[in-house]
């Protein structure tokens, strides 16, 4: 199978929703760490030299190990974000369905973008978002515990940036 030739941004959202859904968390913030023992992948800490985090795909026995890097200074948002995205590429069938070890450069940040996007959909869920539209983008960040700049991406590819209440209340005092 062919890599797209550009991210497949509305699968990666159907497909992040649908696993979130399928998985019946009602409670925020997620803890991908939790969302990996529950699938029975394997989880692991080491030290990657300089990478955040990959997956191990094992084809005799078809299970998956997440490993992120140990590297003091990280912050614990930025490994959730790290482990949601290998998430991503593994219920993205990114190791089932291409040779990741043969594809380009740009081959492969095609499907990095894709498992953002399914990262952004497990650790910011779209259907709590749009339930609290009316709140900052600091409460939205501490209530899913991702960093603001986190949150402000996310708000900006839904498109709803601008509904939410600090951004309403920015515009309508100028």
């Amino acid at each position: 199978m062919n890599v797209p030739k550009k991210p497949r941004y509305e699968h990666a959202k159907l497909v992040g929703r649908t696993f979130i859904n399928s998985l019946n968390i009602k409670s925020y913030p997620i803890d991908p760490i939790k969302i990996v023992y529950l699938m029975n992948w394997r989880f692991e800490i080491d030290n990657l030299y300089g990478e955040e985090g990959y997956t191990f795909y094992n084809t005799k026995n078809k299970s998956y190990c997440i490993v992120i890097d140990n590297a003091q200074g990280i912050k614990k948002q930025r490994c959730k974000f790290t482990i949601a995205h290998e998430i991503g590429h593994i219920i993205m069938n990114h190791y089932t369905s291409y040779d990741i070890g043969s594809l380009t450069e740009s081959e492969y940040r095609i499907l990095d973008l894709e498992a953002d996007v399914v990262a952004g959909e497990i650790l910011m869920p779209y259907i709590s978002i749009r339930k609290n539209l009316n709140r900052s983008i600091l409460y939205l960040a501490n209530k899913f515990d991702v960093s603001y700049s986190a949150m402000e991406t996310r708000l900006k590819f839904l498109n709803v940036y601008n509904l939410c209440n600090e951004n309403n209340l920015a515009t309508t005092t100028k």
